[in-house]
């Protein structure tokens, strides 16, 4: 039995260069368009809408402000707060004077394309984070329609979430007592973010493992700064109750948790791939579960599994990837020269850097000239 698990690609307002090279590896390295899209919320992550300025031969970024701290990825697209979570940020930036008329059109472009995708999400039983996805996913694929067609899916809805959720309970030891180990190990005396889930009245929830008390509660995850939290202490959750969550579609893994997960598989005989970083997950298990094999399992390099194809220097060691606001915002003849730019980026397995011009347009330009000296 193969497992392949992918957590190289999460949703994202405005998806980086990365997106392109991404597509590119997945294919590459696994041999098939299918994977996981890793919902698991980062702080402010994916959240955030930037606009690069040329002025006077200097790259300058304006940072629109935002008030989301985690958002809901995971929930599903019918929950009208999660998708006025992700419009809003959308409407925020439009509501700025700062967006060119081409910026505002890709904005509004996205969030309408969204909107309706979760509109529909009633019907195909979409995530809030899948719809994103696949607004981001269709606009890059029509600027460079030699961009592979990926399919990917929350594990939320994936069959994938019931082998992960059977290897937690198989975990050597128990699963609360390497959990309680590995926080030793990093004389951590909490960690914030082992998963997060989501409560009977759709309320996104974080689960927190105590290694003091050896103990895992559960309580709203907050969304903005400054909102209030629903009201409710956190409360006691058990492993089980975890495993549970994660079995029934209500639980997202942290990097961590779907390590452990992998790593059980893997020593139970499951022939396991890794798409996406690590961190020395694997490593770590390896020691904790006196498993030599599972620092084997197959898996990129951090930051191996994708890069950004095209970067602007930004200030003196700053390099600014091209994001896809961006691209889309620049003339046809730029998004077709961008083409050129991502298949040398591959080619190379590294960034292609751009050098400043007057403006945008005639900086992908150039280094698509530069390519054909």
């Amino acid at each position: 039995m193969r497992f392949d698990y992918t957590d190289a690609w999460h949703p994202t307002v405005n998806p980086s260069a990365r997106m392109p090279v991404h597509h590119h590896r997945h294919l590459g390295v696994l041999g098939h368009a299918d994977g996981i899209l890793n919902e698991f919320p980062r702080r402010r992550g994916g959240t955030t809408i930037r606009l690069p300025r040329i002025r006077d031969g200097r790259l300058h970024v304006l940072e629109l402000p935002g008030r989301s701290v985690f958002a809901p990825w995971w929930l599903p697209a019918c929950d009208s707060g999660a998708v006025r979570h992700i419009t809003g940020i959308y409407n925020a930036a439009l509501r700025h004077s700062e967006p060119t008329t081409r910026e505002r059109g890709v904005l509004a472009r996205l969030r309408n394309d969204f909107a309706l995708r979760c509109a529909e999400g009633n019907r195909d039983g979409l995530t809030v984070g899948e719809a994103l996805w696949q607004s981001a996913h269709t606009l890059h694929r029509e600027l460079v329609p030699s961009l592979p067609e990926l399919t990917l899916t929350s594990l939320t809805r994936s069959p994938m979430r019931h082998a992960l959720a059977d290897a937690l309970c198989r975990v050597r030891g128990g699963l609360l007592h390497t959990l309680v180990r590995w926080a030793e190990q990093e004389d951590k005396h909490m960690w914030p973010l082992l998963a997060v889930a989501t409560s009977p009245q759709g309320v996104p929830l974080r689960i927190r493992l105590h290694a003091r008390s050896r103990r895992l509660d559960i309580s709203p995850l907050p969304a903005s700064e400054g909102g209030t939290r629903p009201p409710g202490r956190p409360a006691q959750i058990s492993e089980d109750e975890l495993i549970g969550l994660l079995n029934t579609g209500c639980l997202v893994p942290s990097a961590r948790l779907s390590a452990l997960a992998e790593v059980s598989l893997h020593l139970g005989g499951t022939d396991v791939r890794h798409f996406g970083n690590t961190y020395g997950n694997f490593d770590t298990l390896s020691t904790l579960l006196t498993a030599p094999d599972a620092s084997r399992i197959p898996a990129c390099a951090d930051d191996a599994d994708s890069w950004h194809y095209a970067d602007l220097p930004h200030g003196e060691t700053i390099r600014y990837p091209l994001h896809l606001i961006e691209l889309a915002a620049c003339s046809a003849d730029a998004q077709a020269d961008a083409e050129a730019l991502i298949n040398a980026s591959v080619s190379r397995g590294a960034p292609i850097p751009l050098e400043l011009k007057g403006d945008l347009d005639a900086t992908v330009h150039s280094g698509r000239a530069r390519l054909l000296r």
